[in-house]
């Protein structure tokens, strides 16, 4: 079991660069033989627990349309003072992630959090 994101057809992240407070970029060649990864990354660190602010999500794509796999995302604890990786299924990245999908939806950017099994 995983997590993705679905994006709405004409959102696709491949072509949007900036949404609100977050920047979106690949990190891997259009054209490599592997699946994209982008990095969705904030310009503006939020808090997304106590002592934790959300920095960037890593996404792969899907084989499905519109589907881009969470890898992982990067937090900043600033009680242990060090960068901390989560992944998508950790309740810390749950709540993170869910916040980040409302701020994208207020800039009109549909986004679902999808539970896969495959």
């Amino acid at each position: 079991m995983y997590y993705a994101l679905e994006f709405d057809d004409c959102d696709n992240p491949m072509y949007l660069k900036k949404v609100g407070n977050w920047v979106i970029t690949f990190l891997n060649a259009q054209d490599s033989n592997y699946s994209i990864q982008l990095a969705m990354t904030t310009v503006l660190p939020r808090s997304a627990d106590s002592g934790m602010q959300l920095r960037r999500i890593i996404l792969q794509q899907h084989k499905l349309p519109n589907h881009w796999c969470i890898h992982h995302i990067e937090c900043f604890d600033s009680t242990l003072n060090q960068e901390c990786v989560y992944a998508a299924s950790e309740p810390v990245a749950q709540k993170a992630i869910e916040r980040v999908l409302k701020e994208f939806e207020r800039y009109d950017v549909c986004i679902k959090l999808k539970e896969m099994n495959e």
